[in-house]
């Protein structure tokens, strides 16, 4: 792209390394469009990020922060995801985005995660929305998986019909959307078919992560990685200690590592067999220094960061089909990958019982995410989505699908959508049992 463009970008966090990997999606990718553009950041400020610009990415044109509104329980019979209520549709953010829109004649308006579709105004600039994971399929996973009680089917199922609503919804509004996998792209190409749409992966920083110069002796045999502020993670991590790691056959030390550890995570920490560390300052040395690093996630959407930083490592990782989404990468020559608690606990089993074939993994990984997941690379290919959407920019193409879009909730959702709330409200003074009518309606 020869042309200098004048980009805003809308986040709901401050970009920073080491806390997220969606904020270092944001750092990353801004570190080198700043080169080539001008970039206004708008962004909401966490009370923790007060004062943090130093941290940011250089060469940004502006920064304009909004400060966060207190964050208030779930609930999961809200009409809209905690996230809206919280304070994305706030309307101090609202108004400064008006004001920015106001005051600059930008060339596209960039927006990270579907919920800051509430900021924005009709769409009067070229819009670009990037969903980093869809709630909906979340939900919809959770739903299927069970296992849980019928109580958390019947929430999981209420989630997956008003995440769909909304998530849809949004994605019909924004000019192009930007997904993390082709699997997300795909899903939301089932209700609107003429969503402009590209796949722009998560990317690591295979400078910053890569082996040690010498080996490090392992401090514990499987590690998992995680934000446990996330549903999917937490149980990953109960997955791993509860049903994996038993079916091993022999004793293994387990690390737990991440940031927002939640009573239920740091429940599983067993002296001298699991330990739970919470955030750390750098993740490096803890991946460094594991045996296998173990990413058993069973639902959500997107893609794992911590998968990409764990291969950069050269560590060996054994995931789940879900935790590979995206990757391309080949089972059993870049990572193994298994689907239930037995066939991931003989996969573990297998690389700490020979290191050879570990080292083999973890070097056939490092290569392959040298060779697909640099951030230069990725950036590239972001300033040519900008090109196609500032030369078909007109009305958003997918506006014209919503009555399709209605009718196809409508069809999927309205009988299930009323079993489900009245199962939920009989829940506030009952027990009860979920019916088999409308338990057997899949979405």
């Amino acid at each position: 792209m020869a042309r200098r463009l004048r980009l805003l970008w809308v986040t709901p966090n401050l970009p920073r390394l080491g806390i997220a990997a969606a904020r270092e999606r944001w750092w990353a990718l801004l570190a080198r469009l700043t080169i080539r553009h001008d970039v206004t950041l708008l962004a909401f400020v966490d009370p923790e990020d007060i004062g943090a610009e130093a941290a940011l990415p250089p060469g940004l044109a502006a920064i304009h922060q909004v400060p966060k509104a207190p964050w208030e329980p779930d609930d999961p019979l809200a009409l809209l995801p905690r996230t809206v209520r919280w304070g994305f549709a706030h309307p101090a953010l609202r108004a400064a985005v008006e004001a920015r829109l106001a005051a600059e004649p930008f060339d596209v308006v960039q927006y990270e995660y579907v919920e800051m579709g509430e900021v924005m105004p009709a769409p009067v600039r070229p819009t670009i929305l990037t969903i980093h994971q869809l709630g909906f399929a979340a939900a919809r996973d959770e739903w299927r998986a069970g296992g849980r009680g019928a109580r958390r089917a019947a929430i999981a199922l209420y989630r997956y019909l008003r995440d769909l609503d909304f998530e849809l919804s949004a994605a019909a509004r924004a000019h192009h959307v930007i997904t993390m996998s082709a699997e997300d792209a795909a899903r939301l190409r089932r209700f609107l078919p003429r969503l402009s749409i590209s796949v722009s992966p998560v990317g690591v920083d295979t400078r910053h992560f890569r082996p040690p110069a010498r080996a490090e002796p392992a401090e514990a045999d499987v590690v998992f990685v995680g934000n446990f502020e996330h549903p999917p993670n937490r149980d990953a991590a109960r997955f791993l200690v509860e049903d994996i790691v038993p079916r091993i056959g022999r004793p293994v030390r387990v690390r737990i590592v991440g940031r927002n550890v939640t009573p239920d995570v740091a429940a599983l920490a067993r002296a001298g067999a699991v330990e739970v560390t919470g955030a750390v300052a750098d993740v490096r040395p803890c991946l460094a220094r594991a045996r296998v690093v173990a990413a058993p996630v069973r639902f959500g959407t997107g893609m794992r960061g911590k998968v990409l930083e764990a291969l950069a490592m050269g560590r060996p990782v054994v995931t789940t089909p879900l935790g590979a989404e995206g990757l391309a990468a080949s089972p059993g020559t870049h990572l193994f990958v298994a689907d239930g608690a037995d066939a991931l606990a003989a996969m573990t089993r297998r690389l700490l019982d020979d290191a050879a074939l570990a080292g083999r993994i973890g070097g056939a990984g490092r290569a392959f995410v040298e060779e697909r997941f640099d951030w230069d690379a990725i950036a590239a290919a972001h300033e040519e989505i900008y090109e196609r959407v500032l030369m078909s920019a007109g009305a958003p193409a997918a506006a014209n699908d919503r009555p399709a879009l209605e009718r196809a909730v409508a069809r999927r959702g309205r009988p299930i959508r009323l079993a489900a709330g009245a199962a939920l409200l009989a829940l506030r003074g009952a027990r009860w049992h979920l019916s088999g009518s409308s338990a057997a309606v899949a979405p």
